[in-house]
C-alpha cells in the first residue's frame, strides 16, 4: 500500500514540475483532457490495487479463520461428535455399482466410486475415536500396566519385551513361539477381569443395559439374513455350476436384491448404536473415570464403553458391502 501510495505522489510531483515548465500551454482543451485521463488512470490502477489487497487480506482471515475452527473442533472432539459425522449411507445403486467394480476388478471405478470415498472417511472417523484420550486414566501408569500384562501373558521380561520391538515380523513370530506358553494370555487376561469385576460389581445394572442393545442388534441381522438366504436359493444351483464370469453376473444380480434389505438393517442399527446405546455407555464411562482414578490397570482402560460402541458402530458399515451365501 505504502508502494503504491508512493508512486501516486511521485506521478503528481512530475506532472507538477512539467506544469511549471510549459506554464500556460497546458491550460488547452486537450491538454486538460489528457490530464484527467491521466489522473483517472492513476485512481482506477489504486483503486483496483487497494481492493486487490484488500481481498487478498480477507481471503487469508477466511482461511485462518477456518484453520483454527477446524483445530478447535479436533481438540473438542468426542466420541458423540465423531460418530455424529458419519456421513449419510451410500444409494443402492451406488453399492451395486462399487460391488459389481470390486468383483470385475475395475480398479479405476473402485477408486472413483462414492462408496471408496464413504470407506475412507469412516476409517478416518474410526481411528479418531480410538486415538481419544481416556478420561481418568495416567498414560505412564497404562504403560506400566501393558508391560505387566504382556509380562504375564508372554512369560517374557520387560528387556525381551522391548527387544521385540526391534525385530521383523517373521522374527517376532519365531521368538515368540519359542517362549509363549498357549493358554498363558487367556489365563493372565482373565485373571485381571475376574479382579476388575470386584469394582465393576455396582455398574452391572447399566452394563447389561448396554449389552441388550447387542442382542436386539443381532435379532436384526438374524431377520435380514432369513430374507437373503430365501433369496439366495433362487441362484444357489446357478452359482454352483456357473464359470467366474457367470459367477460374478449371478452374484450382482443377487446382491442387487439383498443390497435395499442390508441397507435398511444397517441404518436400523446405526440409529440404535447412536440414540440408544451411546447414552447408556455415556453414563457407565461417568462412573469409569472415577474407577481409573483409583484402578490405573490395563482393564479399567479397555472398558470404556462410548468408545467400544463407536468402535461397533463404524464396524457396521462393512456390511453394506457383504454378500452373504448360504448352504
Amino acid at each position: 500500500m505504502k508502494k503504491l501510495l508512493l508512486l501516486t505522489f511521485c506521478m503528481c510531483f512530475y506532472c507538477f514540475n512539467v506544469n511549471a515548465q510549459i506554464g500556460g500551454i497546458l491550460r488547452n482543451a486537450a491538454n486538460k483532457a489528457a490530464q484527467k485521463a491521466t489522473e483517472k488512470a492513476v485512481d482506477e490502477a489504486t483503486d483496483k490495487a487497494v481492493e486487490a489487497i484488500d481481498n487478498e487480506l480477507n481471503s487469508k482471515k477466511e482461511q485462518n479463520a477456518a484453520k483454527e475452527e477446524e483445530t478447535k473442533a479436533e481438540e473438542k472432539a468426542t466420541v458423540s461428535s465423531l460418530m455424529a459425522k458419519l456421513p449419510e449411507l451410500p444409494t443402492v445403486q451406488q453399492l451395486v455399482n462399487y460391488k459389481s467394480a470390486e468383483l470385475n476388478e475395475q480398479a479405476l471405478k473402485m477408486m472413483t466410486s462414492p462408496v471408496t470415498s464413504f470407506n475412507a472417511k469412516v476409517m478416518s472417523l474410526s481411528m479418531q475415536v480410538l486415538s481419544l484420550p481416556m478420561e481418568g486414566a495416567d498414560s505412564a501408569q497404562v504403560v506400566e500396566n501393558a508391560y505387566k500384562q504382556a509380562e504375564a501373558a508372554t512369560g517374557l521380561s520387560r528387556e525381551e519385551i522391548d527387544k521385540l520391538a526391534t525385530m521383523s515380523e517373521e522374527e517376532q513370530e519365531a521368538y515368540l513361539k519359542a517362549h509363549y506358553t498357549e493358554g498363558q494370555a487367556e489365563a493372565a487376561f482373565l485373571q485381571q477381569a475376574a479382579e476388575a469385576g470386584k469394582y465393576l460389581e455396582p455398574l452391572q445394572p447399566m452394563i447389561d443395559e448396554w449389552s441388550a442393545f447387542d442382542n436386539k442388534i443381532e435379532k436384526i441381522y438374524k431377520d435380514v439374513d432369513a430374507q437373503c438366504k430365501t433369496i439366495y436359493q433362487k441362484y444357489a444351483g446357478k452359482l454352483e455350476k456357473a464359470s467366474d464370469a457367470e459367477r460374478n453376473s449371478q452374484l450382482i444380480k443377487y446382491y442387487t436384491e439383498i443390497a435395499p434389505l442390508q441397507r435398511a438393517a444397517v441404518q436400523q442399527v446405526l440409529n440404535i448404536r447412536l440414540n440408544e446405546q451411546l447414552p447408556v455407555a455415556e453414563k457407565i464411562e461417568t462412573e469409569m473415570v472415577k474407577i481409573r482414578a483409583e484402578h490405573q490397570d490395563l482393564i479399567s482402560v479397555m472398558l470404556n464403553y462410548p468408545q467400544m460402541t463407536a468402535t461397533q458402530y463404524f464396524t457396521e458399515v462393512l456390511r453394506l458391502t457383504d454378500i452373504p451365501e448360504f448352504k
